[in-house]
């Protein structure tokens, strides 16, 4: 790759105005909680970023929850992207997994490191997307001015992304390449792979009866469901990179009362599109005939009478390369080097992100391209300032690239 003439101007900008501009606005942001579930803290977090936005010369969008559970999603766009055409997408999400109720506030610095909720989880590689965008409009304010991008920040994705799926639904043929800037990994390792997720809910339904006076009329929801825990739980395949775990049972209303009603709740992940479908099915063959193979000794002819529900689906699918994910990586991974960063490919990771819908639906991804640092969903979260400075200077070199 040719060496673009405004690199060396680029990242010194992005250098330049990282204590004075980048840096104030992440602890704002970390200041500000914003809790998925606290959505009036959530849209108090979206005021400071759509101010930081517009202060950019950037189009804000608002994409209200349908159902009224999560602040509005926000889609910022440049000048040059009108609402159908086809664009890059930076994506993110401002939402953190930390309740007020624990008590976890505050952006504090020592040094290059940087903690408080949500710091690494992914307010800092919001910051990263406005100040690279800055710096481009600075050094080269033509090439700002044509740019075709869409900065795509979201409320929900810390529970599953349940209303802004659809969101990244429409957004998916309107997008060229995708760059998610979640937390960063080590060695700054690029994710093209990520499991996909599922959570199902298994309803076993009995019969009550007193406990003590009329025990042989009932049928225990409890015991049935208890049938089934061992033959879900052996849909675990690590060869395969799917698990299944059982991580809720509830059920019953009273100690002295058959209980008539018990409910798992089950989480899943597989590895590709193909195995998810050999999971979903087996899950549903196990839930439409609970009783096959076990003997009469584990479940009497009593206890075959339950009735079984299946609910629930996937949340996000794997993320798994589209065509053109191997010339997204190699064109960001020489500029990433050329910042003094790692640009090597990660190994398959376990948790999702919105990366997982954007490449389902075909669409080029990269993700883990926010800061490096330790602990997101733990208090103890923090990333560091000096990979935040060079993950901003890679981007800034993309975008110019990006826009010619």
């Amino acid at each position: 790759m040719a060496v673009d003439p405004r690199a060396d101007a680029l990242r010194h900008e992005v250098r330049a105005r990282f204590e004075p501009e980048a840096l104030p606005l992440l602890a704002a942001l970390v200041e500000q909680p914003s809790c998925s579930r606290e959505p009036e803290d959530v849209e108090a977090c979206f005021a400071l970023l759509d101010a930081a936005a517009q202060r950019s010369g950037l189009v804000v969008e608002r994409h209200p929850d349908p159902a009224g559970q999560h602040a509005a999603h926000r889609v910022y766009r440049t000048a040059a992207t009108g609402p159908s055409d086809r664009a890059l997408a930076l994506v993110g999400h401002l939402d953190t997994v930390f309740p007020r109720r624990l008590g976890f506030f505050g952006f504090h610095r020592d040094g290059d490191v940087a903690r408080g909720p949500g710091v690494l989880d992914m307010k800092s590689g919001l910051t990263s997307v406005l100040a690279a965008l800055d710096a481009l409009g600075r050094v080269d304010p033509a090439a700002r001015a044509r740019l075709k991008a869409r900065f795509v920040v979201v409320s929900d994705e810390e529970v599953g992304s349940p209303s802004s799926g659809p969101l990244f639904a429409r957004l998916a043929p309107l997008t060229s390449e995708a760059l998610v800037f979640e937390a960063g990994r080590k060695e700054d390792l690029l994710v093209t792979r990520r499991k996909g997720s599922g959570l199902y809910t298994v309803t076993a339904h009995g019969r009550a009866a007193h406990a003590g006076n009329r025990h042989q009329e009932g049928l225990s929801a409890i015991w049935a469901l208890s049938v089934l825990v061992p033959r879900i739980e052996g849909l675990t395949d690590y060869a395969r990179g799917t698990t299944a775990s059982i991580g809720l049972i509830e059920g019953g209303t009273a100690k002295n009362t058959v209980p008539d009603l018990a409910r798992l709740h089950l989480d899943a992940r597989f590895t590709s599109l193909a195995e998810t479908a050999r999971f979903e099915a087996a899950l549903r063959d196990i839930v439409a005939h609970p009783f096959d193979g076990v003997p009469a000794s584990t479940a009497p002819d009593k206890l075959r009478a339950a009735r079984f529900e299946l609910a629930g689906g996937v949340c996000r699918p794997p993320m798994e390369p589209a065509s053109g994910t191997d010339a997204l990586l190699a064109r960001y991974g020489a500029l990433a080097s050329a910042c003094g960063l790692g640009s090597g490919e990660a190994a398959m990771q376990g948790g999702g992100s919105d990366a997982n819908l954007l490449a389902a639906a075909g669409v080029p991804t990269l993700d883990g391209l926010g800061p490096w640092g330790e602990f997101f969903h733990e208090t103890r979260e923090w990333c560091s300032l000096e990979s935040l400075q060079r993950r901003t200077e890679a981007l800034a070199l993309f975008l110019a690239l990006a826009a010619g």
